[in-house]
């Protein structure tokens, strides 16, 4: 389940603005780069894995082993909340491919039907949503492979309309654009904005990588970090190619793939399609990209009510969270997460393609916040066990050293999503809000649980102080009766 969740999340259609903003070569360079990234912080969540496996999750379990109770259980809940917020993202996904950028009922009425269709199918016995799990998969994955054979068939053949052919959408209208201003600078922010709209794609994939290393073979310690390399290569190659194929597919300065500029617009495989003139394919594609935005809806909600059940499982949240029914499904943490879906419907006041940035922007943060955290569990980790005195046996070449690169990137990462309030343009600016708020939240549940505890331990304190001079006092009453 690794690569079938993470599949086509904002490749399809955020892909689109990340062209429009820098350009073919920024946005294949950005892929490349963020790959790099997500290899160090799951190698280094990996070798944590291999050396103590969970049922759990690494994230979950070993950030109360190697860092503290508070950052273990402000990790777990953004987790929880930000791939709970993947669910009415993910709807919002379906819209924009749909075209219905506008607010009005008829986007009203087919949220609710994906929004039932999503939670539906999260009802269904453990072991009938784990079937249609791989079917979903499946569809994503022929819709992805599918999608790179056409755009390289129409590299080929060409636009109906002209003669672009191959790479000519990297000389006209360029293989870099300019963001914000002129010149190299321009570029530059172009390229970093290229970024920030492309790890999408890739958010939370290394703890769910490793998640699936530990689900299917947690005895096997040796095996977590070599199945952890195999789904890394896996999904780079298909998004490096994916990128690649998008590339030649649609021109950058294409209008539809912003909507004009208000925010997520068109997929660049759909322009590529349309300008073919090829008929019927777009309607095929476009189901096809639908389907995948339902599938991944449908295993966000099911990983975010199962990671809410966990932290209930393992004493960090109400029993109630952790009630299933005959069926093995913990229905009260399905009800829960679910009930995020109805972010989507602020579809009716924004435009969809509106709607669409803000919540990347707030899951975006929310996942580098948990890359950063990551490496510093790692580092943690690493210290323990030399001062116990052995190395673990299972270590991957790139470490600790991927980790060191992994921690300054996301840093640099997360001051770009909240520094971009200072762009002059508002439709720029605003973007920023959302990731205030998604740290703004981590901080919140940090210091809250810090002071929970502090709290509690000082009740328990008195309490046992009473409780000492109680015992004492009976002595002496005791004595003098005596």
């Amino acid at each position: 389940m690794s690569i079938g969740p993470t599949l086509g999340t904002g490749l399809f259609i955020g892909s689109g603005q990340a062209l429009a903003t820098g350009g073919p070569a920024s946005l294949l360079g950005s892929y490349i780069f963020i790959s790099i990234l997500i290899y160090c912080i799951s190698t280094a969540v990996a070798e944590i894995a291999a050396h103590f496996p969970s049922k759990h999750g690494t994230i979950l379990s070993h950030t109360y082993n190697y860092a503290s109770s508070h950052l273990g259980f402000s990790l777990g809940y953004l987790r929880w909340y930000s791939i709970a917020t993947l669910v009415p993202f993910e709807i919002t996904n379906a819209m924009v491919n749909l075209g219905l950028w506008d607010p009005g009922a008829r986007v009203a009425i087919r949220i609710s039907i994906v929004t039932a269709v999503i939670f539906g199918f999260n009802m269904l016995p453990e072991k009938a949503f784990k079937r249609s799990e791989t079917a979903f998969t499946a569809v994503k994955l022929i819709t992805t492979v599918g999608l790179i054979i056409v755009s390289i068939y129409l590299a080929i053949r060409g636009a109906s309309e002209s003669s672009e052919r191959g790479f000519q959408y990297w000389n006209e209208p360029g293989a870099m654009n300019e963001y914000l201003v002129d010149g190299h600078l321009g570029r530059f922010l172009g390229l970093l904005q290229c970024i920030l709209y492309s790890t999408i794609s890739f958010i939370f994939g290394p703890e769910l990588i490793v998640q699936r290393a530990e689900q299917l073979d947690p005895e096997s310690a040796p095996s977590i970090l070599s199945v952890t390399r195999i789904d890394c290569i896996h999904l780079f190659t298909l998004y490096i190619l994916s990128s690649l194929a998008i590339t030649v597919a649609s021109p950058s300065d294409e209008p539809l793939l912003t909507n004009h500029g208000i925010g997520a617009g068109l997929s660049p495989y759909i322009v590529g399609i349309r300008r073919s003139g090829i008929p019927i394919l777009p309607t095929i594609a476009t189901a096809l990209i639908f389907l995948s935005s339902v599938a991944s809806g449908r295993s966000f909600l099911y990983i975010s009510s199962r990671t809410l059940c966990a932290l209930a499982e393992t004493g960090h949240g109400p029993e109630l969270f952790k009630v299933r029914n005959s069926y093995g499904v913990p229905y009260i943490s399905v009800i829960i997460s679910a009930l995020f879906s109805g972010i989507a419907y602020l579809s009716l006041a924004l435009s969809a393609s509106v709607v669409f940035n803000l919540l990347m922007y707030f899951i975006t943060t929310s996942g580098y916040i948990s890359w950063l955290f990551s490496c510093v569990i790692y580092f943690q980790f690493r210290r323990t066990t030399a001062a116990q005195g052995f190395t673990p046996a299972n270590q991957a070449r790139i470490q600790p050293y991927g980790s060191y690169f992994a921690v300054a990137v996301c840093t640099l990462l997360s001051l770009a999503n909240t520094l971009t309030i200072a762009a002059p343009s508002w439709v720029v600016a605003r973007n920023s809000i959302p990731a205030y708020i998604s740290l703004s939240m981590f901080i919140i549940h940090y210091f809250g649980h810090l002071i929970a505890s502090t709290i509690t331990r000082r009740h328990l304190q008195l309490e046992n102080r009473d409780q000492e001079h109680g015992g004492i006092l009976e002595k002496r009453s005791i004595g003098l009766q005596s």
